[in-house]
């Protein structure tokens, strides 16, 4: 078990499951599959209600439970429960807190039971426990900020942007290489809109061509890959699967942190809130609700298998505690008769055909 997130947002990895309090999930304990419920991240242990146990339970570092001080007499010996592993941000193997098993010490006359050996074993424990708890907090902070962004952005879109539009989250396709993910596709009367989110704070420094940009936080600066050119590649797979002009399809990136640009990023590249103005701008109609559906259908047949372990569960976990703390009415999406129908000379779906 390990604990990270932000101050707002803890976060618990036990047993390779990530909780935040008040979710529950099922885990394997001693071969059998039992449900647990986190109640509270504290900042040595996590309060859990274990199916089968009468009371709330305490889970350690050391990979122990104890029962918690407001059941008393439902309290059983400790007993291991859980086994501490924390994600692997690297392939490396994962460092674990380090459990001392130390012999009864029986009683002297003098009183002294801290001798230096003992202590020196329990600051080796301390550093190992510290270090994995290191190792793991660094990617479930990313992994949370990652979704937290997209989210944000989903909610903007399917609140805010008034046009006939279908939103795909998290997409992922297969291409030559493997497979490539998708943070967002939105099917809209006016083209297909490719997304690439990002939640980034301090300053942006970069240009459009250049393979990597710089964020600056207090002087201290660190690079990441041009978000254009990897959503270059996002559009290229989308592409491939149609016989649609190019000119159909448009590249965004949206920053949905507090981020400042500090130099010019080009034109397709936003803030959360210049995104509905960017997508509702005058564009000509290129699909009917027919057209809108094919294509949507299309990319859900590619697109490999979703199941609860994915980002698209985190995601719309996320989304909904904030619209939990953001509540506002929700519009229906209307899907009006477009002013006119550029494919009305073509018979049937033969320019939408794949390749």
């Amino acid at each position: 078990m390990s604990a990270s997130g932000l101050p707002d947002h803890p976060l618990a990895v036990i047993n390779g499951k990530t909780l935040s309090p008040g979710d529950e999930c099922d885990l394997k304990l001693k071969g059998r599959t039992v449900h647990v419920q986190c109640l509270d991240i504290r900042e040595q242990a996590v309060l859990v209600q274990i199916q089968g146990l009468t009371g709330p339970c305490e889970l350690t570092f050391s990979g122990n439970h104890l029962p918690s001080e407001n059941n008393p007499a439902a309290a059983p010996p400790p007993q291991p429960v859980v086994a501490v592993a924390p994600p692997a941000a690297v392939p490396v193997s994962p460092v674990k807190p380090l459990i001392i098993a130390m012999p009864a010490i029986q009683p002297v006359n003098s009183g002294n039971i801290w001798s230096p050996g003992i202590i020196w074993m329990l600051a080796v424990a301390l550093v190992a426990l510290l270090a994995g708890i290191g190792i793991g907090a660094g990617p479930a902070r990313w992994q949370h900020r990652k979704n937290t962004g997209e989210a944000m952005l989903a909610d903007t879109i399917d609140g805010y942007f008034p046009r006939p539009h279908l939103l795909l989250n998290n997409v992922t396709l297969p291409t030559d290489e493997g497979t490539t993910q998708i943070d967002h596709v939105l099917v809209a009367d006016t083209g297909i809109f490719v997304i690439e989110a990002k939640h980034y704070s301090g300053w942006i420094f970069g240009e459009p061509s250049a393979s990597q940009w710089t964020q600056t936080i207090y002087h201290h600066k660190s690079r990441f890959q041009n978000p254009l050119r990897q959503n270059y590649g996002h559009v290229k797979t989308l592409q491939a699967l149609f016989s649609l002009p190019e000119d159909h399809f448009h590249s965004v990136v949206v920053f949905t942190g507090a981020a400042e640009f500090k130099t010019d990023l080009g034109p397709d590249v936003l803030r959360l809130a210049d995104l509905v103005p960017f997508l509702s701008a005058d564009r000509t109609v290129v699909f009917d609700e027919r057209k809108m559906a094919y294509i949507v259908g299309r990319i859900e047949m590619k697109r490999e298998r979703r199941s609860l372990e994915t980002d698209e569960y985190h995601l719309n976990h996320l989304r909904d505690r904030l619209a939990a703390k953001t509540p506002r009415p929700k519009p229906q999406a209307v899907f009006p008769q477009p002013p006119s129908n550029p494919f009305a000379s073509a018979s049937g779906d033969e320019k939408y055909q794949p390749k």
